[in-house]
């Protein structure tokens, strides 16, 4: 279980690099695993949704269940919709929720990266994703800490500083929400990128709440949107205009 899988759907991964300027990522090898409520599960071949347009057919996919919820997977949806924040890895990243360890993962292979801090509160995710993921023989395990804290508590910035060595973050990704885009999202990376002074920052499904402003606010998704969408929620997100169609694309 040491060596990564290769990029998942290849084809879709060079059309992704060609429009945006980014693409998808390797993923560890998923094994069945169990942790009290939570699990990993293996699903045989059938036809998925991207979170980009268009269906593909996959050999096969793990999901991480919460009882009788799905919490993630490996579908090409979930690939596809950590893409731009897996591209934005740099320097000292902090991940709000573990998941599946798909993103600890593929950020701790990018050379630019130097530490990635996993914050977690639930024990039961550390240790089934940790199973399921076989994080202990990743490539570059050395790269990643996992601290279980909450990522909205007060203590948040403390437990964090104190695993990067006082360094402030560089990327922020926060995926704590079961649902995408959840109406909650926005504020509430806002209030841990006040916590944590993050350089960058971004969330779970925020090309949805993006174009969700837009059309709102009647703007088209253009990189100067994405700008004033990302001051008035308190978060730097970074923009371009790679991001900016694929965000036009998600929405």
């Amino acid at each position: 279980m040491a060596d990564p899988s290769p990029f998942p759907h290849p084809e879709r991964h060079r059309a992704m690099l060609a429009r945006y300027g980014f693409g998808l990522f390797p993923i560890p090898r998923y094994r069945d695993a169990a942790v009290g409520p939570w699990r990993v599960a293996r699903y045989g071949r059938g036809p998925v949704e991207g979170y980009l347009p268009g269906m593909v057919l996959e050999p096969e996919r793990h999901v991480l269940h919460h009882g009788r919820t799905a919490w993630m997977s490996t579908s090409l949806m979930e690939l596809e919709s950590h893409a731009f924040h897996v591209h934005q890895a740099t320097g000292v990243v902090v991940v709000a929720g573990l998941g599946m360890a798909m993103y600890a993962h593929a950020a701790s292979l990018r050379p630019e990266v130097l530490r990635v801090v996993v914050v977690e509160r639930a024990a039961e995710v550390i240790a089934v994703a940790g199973a399921a993921a076989g994080m202990d023989y990743w490539p570059r395990r050395d790269k990643v800490v996992v601290v279980q804290a909450d990522a909205l508590g007060d203590d948040l910035a403390e437990r964090v500083l104190e695993a990067t060595g006082g360094r402030r973050p560089d990327y922020l990704y926060a995926d704590i929400w079961a649902e995408l885009a959840a109406p909650a999202a926005p504020g509430d990376t806002a209030w841990m990128v006040r916590a944590l002074q993050p350089k960058a920052a971004g969330w779970w499904g925020q090309e949805l709440s993006f174009g969700r402003w837009c059309q709102e606010h009647g703007q088209a998704m253009e990189p100067a949107a994405l700008t004033a969408y990302a001051q008035e929620v308190g978060v730097p997100i970074p923009a371009s205009a790679g991001y900016a169609a694929f965000c036009r694309d998600v929405a």
